[in-house]
């Protein structure tokens, strides 16, 4: 049996790209407005090179390359900036309004590269629905009126002022076909993007779940080990009071020359009473009362026994101690070590089947105590591994 300790994850390294996460507003909505933009740059680019290249017609390139270079440029800026906030954090208030900037300054470029290809006779238009979406989603409702207001700016102003397509214009197929293409295109990445924000609210929705019941099983356990405390301070007394009587008795027929017999039977209370004690020692460290217990020196043979001691079926553990561990000096804090050994064992007791036998193998390498427990359990399935740290399960 192997016991592992987990280290901290660390910090991601700013750049690197996040699955969206609704449980972070902030920062899920700048990683998804990130990677639209450059989507929609590659798109753009496409566009522009098909219908100048492939279907012919005349376009104003540089101007509209001019936009692109911007578009690139920003977003590059955006992709350091949202790095840095990964790495030191930042208001949400910030984020909002870089989002809200940044939104504006796209709505703007859309209009501008259609003001340059035709105005409001290009079929691309309908792209403005994809910013009404994106604004919906990603901001608070007084930005996305905002948006909304800039978007019928923006068709207004495309019908005042634009640069005519003649080919576009003179001809009812590109047009017919070019609706159908804008149509197909705003339509899929409206249900892209709304299917990504589903599954990142379900996902974020089951989180929410799982901690909720954590917590849940977080308290149940801090009111147990509360009354684990409690009980384990009420029978302190009674119990000390039992082992001084029984003390006293002993002493008492001692002297009088008593039954041997009653003479061990009180001994034997008094032993069994100290094993109380100690049990409930063990209570008050497991409830999260830890009272600092000074290191011993020991041999490994007298902690293996300390362990084997008070372990319920410690009949059907075998430990094997090289000679070199066998009189090895120990300085440790004895109960603790004893208790996370015997809880091991427990373990292997518990995962063991009762004709089985749990084996214990104790060595010394390099001047380092190994305590290697082995058991016959058959391995543990999904549910068990899902439940594998909480507390008292086994």
């Amino acid at each position: 049996m192997n016991s592992v300790a987990s280290a901290p994850s660390p910090a991601p390294r700013a750049g690197t790209p996040l699955t969206p996460d609704l449980s972070a507003p902030d920062r899920s909505h700048l990683s998804w407005l990130i990677q639209l933009r450059w989507a929609a740059i590659a798109g753009q680019l496409g566009t522009i090179l098909i219908v100048r290249y492939a279907l012919g017609i005349h376009l104003p390139l540089r101007p509209l390359f001019a936009v692109l270079l911007f578009e690139l440029v920003s977003n590059l800026g955006l992709v350091r900036w949202y790095g840095r906030l990964r790495a030191a954090g930042a208001p949400t208030a910030v984020a909002q309004r870089i989002q809200a900037l940044v939104m504006v300054l796209d709505t703007l470029c859309l209009a501008l590269l259609l003001g340059l290809t035709g105005g409001l006779s290009n079929p691309f238009t309908e792209f403005f629905f994809v910013h009404l979406v994106l604004g919906a989603v990603l901001l608070p409702t007084g930005m996305t009126i905002v948006g909304i207001l800039l978007a019928f700016a923006c068709v207004l102003g495309l019908h005042l002022w634009s640069m005519p397509l003649p080919e576009l214009e003179a001809s009812e197929s590109l047009q017919r076909y070019g609706k159908l293409v804008s149509l197909v295109m705003t339509a899929s990445i409206t249900v892209a993007f709304v299917n990504l924000v589903s599954r990142a609210l379900a996902d974020s929705s089951d989180r929410l779940a799982d901690e909720r019941e954590r917590q849940a099983r977080a308290e149940r356990l801090e009111a147990l080990g509360t009354l684990a405390a409690g009980a384990a301070h009420e029978l302190a007394t009674p119990l000390s009071t039992i082992a001084v009587v029984a003390k006293e008795l002993e002493r008492s027929i001692e002297s009088q020359g008593g039954l041997p017999r009653v003479v061990d039977d009180l001994k034997l209370v008094r032993g069994e009473v100290a094993r109380c004690r100690r049990i409930l020692d063990r209570m008050h460290m497991e409830s999260g009362d830890r009272a600092g217990e000074a290191p011993l020196e020991l041999e490994a043979q007298d902690l293996v026994e300390e362990t084997l001691e008070e372990l319920p079926g410690a009949e059907r553990v075998r430990f094997e101690i090289t000679e070199a561990a066998r009189s090895a000096q120990l300085l440790l804090p004895v109960e603790a070590v004893a208790m996370a050994l015997r809880n091991l064992l427990s373990n292997a007791l518990d995962a063991s089947p009762p004709d089985k036998i749990v084996h214990l193998a104790v060595s010394l390498e390099g001047g380092r105590l190994d305590l290697a427990v082995k058991d016959a359990g058959e391995g543990m399935d999904p549910e068990a591994v899902a439940r594998a740290l909480d507390p008292f399960f086994t």
